[in-house]
């Protein structure tokens, strides 16, 4: 490339503008000297006329957060050729050049101006290994060679397996010069002297020989560079070769940048000492030539770079650094060559390392046209990435350039790279901080890190948290994407409305095909969260963690954790550290690494009781041991030793064996523990075990704040459960659902021990609670220590309306102050006694907040007698009436009384009367309450209201619209699973243009699965209706065949599962957290529309020539174009719904909004509903281009066989006839829609009207993405 092509015009300046390649500047000041400042400057003085610094990819280690301190950036230039040799000499200066002998080498002749050649020599002559001495002419000579010779000597070297020769080398500041003899090297540096015996003889003006060119070419060829000398700024690294031989050798590896040809030179030597000699030089003169100037990398090498980067996902410009380096054998393969003539078959390989943003890449040279016959490091084509947190141990040497770096990935076995660069101390320093920064909150290394005393000079500090919740999504990328996994696939939420908030909740999967996490998805997420100190508490509650439950990695312990954030070992035994499953490592890691953290939530998170086979006796066989659920032991022996401060653990769910029995009742009776709950529900804990837990809990008798022991086996005897749970004195929370227990007439628990505590929380769900039991809970809540309660269940606890009405007696107390307390009476008997429960309702004795879902009415009348009491009430906020059962719909009467309470009720702010339909259960009031709605125009309190699964359709829609159009105080609207159609969502949409307080309503995506079954029922009518009797032909051997009724609705039913399947792949990584605080979808996304078609015409059938005359039908583009009218209609009402919404919210919360929304005229159809469903069918049937190319759906034959026999008589459709619409739509697409080609097809022809809000999936690199 020449200087022209480099300047700021060329392609240079174009690639550097297309990738914005920014120089690095060095990680760490480099130290100078008086004589290195002297040395430099003549250097940069030199850059005027010579070869100047070329470019690099090495970028600013300080971005982001890497403080550059005082040092200078580097500007380095594009890559220069090297200045022009010296032209053939003229006769003048032949006859000034002094040969030695008549075989003389030309070469050496040429290296001197005659003013060199007639200079002085300075200072003594070397021996064959002596060290640095005075040049015989100080400065450069031609061809930028320096005169001054550091080490001079005879080495045998060795550039090919075959062609290995004793050369005398001379090592200056500048090059390796190499020559024949020590004569040869003699006559170019005046420093080295003759050979004994040999004297130089002058020679005027003779030519070289024959010989001397042959001597010549045959040096050329078997040296490393064309001209028989090694730049030192090429030099890529020096390094000894451990060929546990008696022969000592050293290789040099270099690389030309303009030629993009790597080369190496292996120096061979007889003793140890010579060739440390040797290296230890060389070594020093790589260094000082690259402090003197940037052994720079090419423009074409830096494109190619960030291209395979960028391929990978990991460039990011401003982050990213680019080393040259050696890949070299490993010592222990090159150990096993017989002799010392094979030292020539170790493999090394010059390329590049790349340190991107979470990955080390080796990116092999760009193969280059060999110009000579010099033996070359051949690259390959072959690239390699490793994840920079998979990182297990770094090796630095101390005498060469080698160093070692060493990758595992969990459950594989480790990976070695052997590597070596002159840049060794720099690439452990960049890769340390890269590790730092991905990982900023590990207090210590997790990798052994053996370096010289240089290296640790440059490593930075430790980098400071600066992003949310202590970076955890720059450590959880990192982590996915060195893991190999994709982290879109990974969900959580972080809650601050809790206990011992901010709690870390890890949600399902992104990608619904997969309910589950992978064991390496799971490993990465805990990984992640190791050593982060910004929870107190993490909830994995519902995420199955069987896959690695007695899951073990045999191939290292690099990740066992052993020791705490601040360094405190855990008291655990080594074997006892390593033997354990990836579940409790895992687990005892996040545990122990985290300081702030107090409560772990793993409730439903193990479902099967692992075993691990044991060979016993020949007698008693192999036996399984039960290795338990893990968490307990990977928790409790921690808490035993007070290794960690969790105090709050939720094993809810989990079936506990034996051994966690053992682990769980070991730590429970030691005192130090501290546990303030340990959450037992559904554990299946018998009489033995509860009994054995809360004796064991007596321990805890002064920190203990919740029992949790619902759903389990055991039997309570009241006599001595009392008593257990008298010693406790600080109880906040206590679940007893679903609790057996023995027969008697004594109350569960006494009055007494209740006012011991001060119960927040009390749940008596689904246990049987006799008067006894009633009277005590009755006293209780009467006395004014129950002041603290705010939570009472006792649904499904076989209750009357007249114990209910004692328990309503006994909590009020001023008529003036409403209790704040949630009531939850639900499943209950309120049938009898309803009267006590409602008088006591309509004077005000109920709490703020009550439920009574799922109450089985016999007579509406009670029930109308419920809905007065509510009218009346003036301390209820909160109700929910939902899945009221009548004995059929709501009567006139009954649908006035709701009329009244939405118009009188001035208390309520929330009210739930939605329906229920189930297989087993189905409670609706009818249409009538389309009607009572209307009562919601002069309600000025409700701010909530829920009516769904009450088969509102398009009259109560619209009933609704009114409603919104007049109330001014609803704030949420949850109609949905209503069937509202088109028109009723258009009404409820169009009530919002003078509506501004409502911030939430449903998309009606029920109405809109509906609107699409209409479709194909009613496209099946027209096709029936249309479709003449045939009679038979001679021409066939059956009936043809002709569409069924649930042909259209089957082949359909193929779409919507391959559509739903296709928008699965477009699952976002880290979902963004929404604007608001509300759930609804303001744009049409690939799931807002399950029914785009994507069926293709791929085949076509041959088709026998009928006398039947061809009916009038419907083909594949018309349904293809009826499906795409019903979605733009749809999305149209779902856009603008979101629009007015996104207003109506900014309104609420104070945002300034433009009240008129865009495109609002064109945007709001002309009428109440679009075009009906005949309507669009007729205009989609009249408006399409008849294709004669396609066969229509009752023009199929069924085979050739069919086409024989004749039609006699016209006659009704059989079930094989009725299958013949169902096979059109199938064999217009794939055969089976579970095949992968049809998920293919389905991708690439997905229908989607908004093609701008489609969002492409986020890569960890992305700006989205990055910290």
């Amino acid at each position: 490339m020449s200087r022209s092509s480099n300047d700021g015009q060329g392609s240079w300046g174009r690639r550097r503008s297309l990738f914005a390649l920014s120089a690095l500047s060095p990680i760490v000041p480099m130290p100078s000297t008086a004589g290195d400042e002297g040395k430099t400057q003549k250097t940069l003085k030199k850059f005027k006329h010579g070869r100047a610094p070329t470019q690099t990819l090495f970028t600013d280690v300080s971005h982001p957060d890497f403080h550059r301190g005082e040092v200078d950036e580097i500007r380095s230039a594009p890559p220069l050729s090297d200045p022009p040799r010296g032209g053939k000499p003229t006769l003048s200066m032949k006859s000034s050049i002094k040969l030695t002998s008549g075989f003389g080498s030309l070469k050496s002749s040429m290296r001197f101006s005659s003013d060199e050649a007639t200079s002085d020599a300075v200072g003594e002559p070397l021996s064959a290994a002596s060290s640095k001495t005075s040049s015989l002419g100080p400065g450069h000579g031609e061809g930028g060679v320096a005169k001054t010779v550091i080490l001079h000597g005879e080495v045998q070297t060795s550039s090919g397996m075959f062609r290995k020769k004793k050369e005398y080398l001379v090592l200056t500041e500048t090059h390796i010069v190499r020559h024949k003899s020590q004569a040869k090297a003699a006559e170019t540096f005046k420093a080295i002297p003759h050979p004994i015996g040999r004297s130089p003889t002058i020679r005027h003006g003779s030519m070289p020989s024959a010989g001397s060119q042959s001597d010549l070419q045959t040096m050329s060829d078997s040296s490393g560079d064309k001209d028989g000398r090694v730049p030192m700024r090429q030099v890529v690294a020096v390094h000894s070769l451990d060929d546990g031989k008696p022969y000592f050798a050293l290789e040099v590896c270099y690389l030309d940048e303009e030629s993009g040809q790597a080369s190496s030179m292996t120096l061979q030597f007889s003793n140890p000492e010579e060739r440390d000699l040797w290296l230890k030089n060389i070594r020093t003169t790589v260094r000082d030539a690259r402090m003197r100037a940037s052994s720079g990398i090419s423009a074409s090498n830096l494109e190619n770079a960030a291209r395979i980067i960028e391929r990978d996902n990991d460039y990011d410009p401003s982050n990213c650094a680019m080393f040259k380096v050696v890949q070299r054998q490993s010592a222990s393969k090159s150990t096993a060559r017989s002799s010392s003539d094979d030292i020539t078959k170790v493999a090394s390989t010059v390329c590049f390392l790349a340190i991107g943003v979470h990955r080390l890449h080796l990116i092999q040279l760009a193969k280059a046209v060999s110009r000579g016959s010099n033996t070359s490091l051949a690259p390959t084509g072959s690239q390699a990435s490793y994840g920079v947190l998979t990182l297990t141990a770094v090796k630095v040497s101390n005498l060469d350039d080698n160093f070692e770096l060493t990758f595992r990935q969990p459950l594989q076995r480790p990976r070695h790279l052997y590597l070596a660069s002159a840049a060794s101390h720099e690439i452990v320093a960049r890769l340390h901080y890269t590790e730092n920064y991905l990982r900023p909150e590990c207090g210590h290394r997790l990798f052994r890190f053996s370096v010289p005393t240089e290296v640790e000079d440059l490593l930075l500090p430790a980098v400071t948290s600066d992003q949310e919740h202590s970076c955890l999504d720059r450590t959880l990328i990192a982590y996915c994407v060195a893991y190999g996994v994709n982290p879109a696939n990974v969900r959580y939420t972080v809650n601050y409305n809790c206990e011992d908030a901010p709690r870390f909740e890890l949600l399902a999967p992104a990608d619904a095909r997969r309910p589950e996490y992978g064991p390496i998805e799971l490993m990465a997420i805990m990984r992640a969260l190791r050593y982060n100190e910004s929870f107190g508490s993490m909830s994995f509650a519902g995420i199955k963690l069987d896959s690695v439950n007695g899951l073990h990695d045999n191939y290292g312990q690099e990740y066992v954790c052993s020791r705490t954030k601040k360094g405190t070992p855990i008291r655990l035994s080594p074997n006892e550290l390593g033997r354990s499953c990836i579940l409790v490592q895992e687990v005892r890691a996040l545990a122990a690494t985290s300081k702030k953290l107090r409560r772990m939530d793993f409730s439903g998170c193990v479902s099967s009781k692992p075993s691990i086979p044991v060979e016993t006796s020949e007698e008693e066989g192999t036996k399984t041991k039960d290795i338990g659920c893990g968490i307990v032991e990977a928790l409790f022996p921690l808490c035993k030793h007070q290794t960690t401060n969790v105090d709050w653990i939720c094993l809810n769910g989990i079936n506990l064996s034996e051994t966690d029995l053992d682990y769980l009742v070991g730590a429970t009776v030691e005192k130090l523990c501290h546990f303030r709950a340990i959450e037992l529900n559904r554990c299946g804990l018998n009489d033995r075990s509860m009994n054995l837990i809360l004796d064991a809990l007596r321990a805890q008798d002064n920190t203990l704040e919740a029992i949790e022991i619902a759903g389990n086996t055991a039997r309570i005897n009241p006599a001595t459960f009392d008593s257990q749970l008298g010693i406790f004195g600080f109880i906040r929370k206590l679940n007893l659902s679903y609790v057996s227990r023995t027969s008697g007439e004594e109350p569960l628990f006494q009055a007494e021990t209740l006012l011991i505590w001060r119960l927040q929380e009390l749940r008596l769900s689904g246990a049987s609670l006799n008067s006894a039991t009633i009277d005590a809970l009755a006293t209780y809540l009467a006395h004014p220590q129950s002041s603290s309660l705010h939570e009472l269940y006792l649904d499904n606890a076989y209750l009357s309306g007249g114990d209910i009405a004692t328990l309503l007696h006994s909590m009020a107390r001023d008529p003036f102050n409403t209790r704040d307390l949630h009531l939850d009476i639900s499943q209950n008997r309120l049938g009898k006694d309803l009267e006590q429960v409602t008088h006591a309702i309509a004077n005000g004795l109920a709490p703020s907040h009550l439920s009574m879902r799922a109450i089985e009415y016999r007579e509406e009348s009670l029930f109308r007698k419920m809905i007065a009491a509510v009218t009346v009430n003036k301390s209820i906020r909160f109700l929910d009436m939902s899945q009221t059962a009548l004995p059929g719909d709501a009567s006139d009467e009954t649908c006035r009384a709701f009329e009244r309470l939405f118009a009188e009720n001035d208390t309520l702010v929330e009210l739930d009367i939605s329906g229920e339909e189930s297989r087993l259960a189905t409670s609706k009031f009818g249409n009538g309450i389309n009607q009572a709605l209307r009562g919601l125009k002069k309600n000025n309190t409700l701010q909530t209201f829920r009516i769904e699964k009450q088969k509102l359709g398009l009259q109560g829609a619209s009933t609704l619209a009114d409603v919104l159009k007049e109330n001014n105080t609803l704030r949420e609207l949850h109609c949905g699973d209503n069937e509202v159609p088109l028109h009723g969502l258009t009404d409820l949409v169009n009530s919002l243009i003078e509506n501004t307080t409502l911030v939430f309503l449903p998309t009606m995506d029920d109405g809109r699965a509906a609107a699409f079954r209409s479709a194909e029922l009613t496209m099946k009518g027209l096709s029936d209706a249309e479709s003449p009797i045939v009679p038979r032909s001679p021409d066939f051997s059956h009936p043809s065949q002709l569409g069924g009724a649930s042909a259209m609705k089957r082949g359909l039913a193929s779409v919507r599962r391959s559509a739903a399947r296709s928008a699965s792949a477009y699952a976002p990584s880290f979902p963004a957290l929404p604007s608001y605080s509300r759930a609804v979808s303001t744009t049409s996304s690939a799931s807002s529309s399950p029914l785009s078609l994507t069926m293709s015409a791929s085949r076509t059938r041959q088709s026998t020539q009928s006398s039947i005359a061809t009916p009038v039908s419907f083909t594949v583009q018309d349904i293809q174009t009826t499906h795409r009218l019903l979605t733009e209609q749809w999305d149209r009402q779902c856009f603008r719904l979101g629009q007015y919404l996104d207003r109506n919210w900014c309104l609420l919360n104070e945002v300034p909004v433009d009240m008129e929304v865009e495109d609002e005229k064109f945007e709001r159809p002309d009428s109440v509903g679009s075009m009906g469903i005949v309507k669009l069918l007729e205009q989609v049937k009249f408006d399409t281009t008849p294709r004669a190319e396609k066969d229509l759906y009752f023009d199929l034959p069924l085979d050739m066989e069919a086409s024989k026999i004749a039609h006699d008589s016209a006659e009704p459709l059989d079930e094989r006839q009725a299958t013949s619409f169902k096979q059109f739509i199938l064999d217009s697409g794939p055969t089976t829609p579970e095949s992968d080609e049809f998920n293919d097809r389905t991708k690439q022809l997905r229908l989607h009207n908004d093609f701008d809000q489609i969002e492409e999936p986020k890569t960890p690199t992305q700006a989205g993405f990055l910290p």
